[in-house]
């Protein structure tokens, strides 16, 4: 399910930062975010949501892939929601071919 959720980081001694982001949920802790931004990829994060479910407080990023930007406009995370684990890795093998794959 792909959802629009707002980010927690806590950088510590006070520096909090909350982030718009679109993600899709695979489980209660991890979620595949996608990032049109310079960073341009595909990350996969350990989350927790916190007491009462306002927020994702990131906790680690499990898996970064990079996706050339071309690939990226093209991108379309709507694609993602009904694929299996097998489609979805087959879908990210494909953007990442070519590329620099972290």
């Amino acid at each position: 399910m792909i959802k629009e959720v707002t980010y927690k980081y806590d950088f510590g001694e006070g520096d909090i930062v909350f982030e718009k982001r679109q993600v899709i949920e695979i489980s209660e802790d991890v979620v595949i975010r996608i990032s049109q931004e310079m960073e341009s990829g595909i990350m996969v994060d350990r989350v927790a949501k916190t007491r009462d479910g306002c927020y994702y407080v990131y906790i680690e990023e499990v898996m970064m892939l990079h996706v050339d930007e071309e690939a990226m406009k093209k991108f379309n995370t709507e694609e993602l929601k009904d694929l299996s684990a097998i489609g979805l890795f087959a879908k990210l093998t494909s953007l990442s071919l070519g590329c620099d794959v972290s």
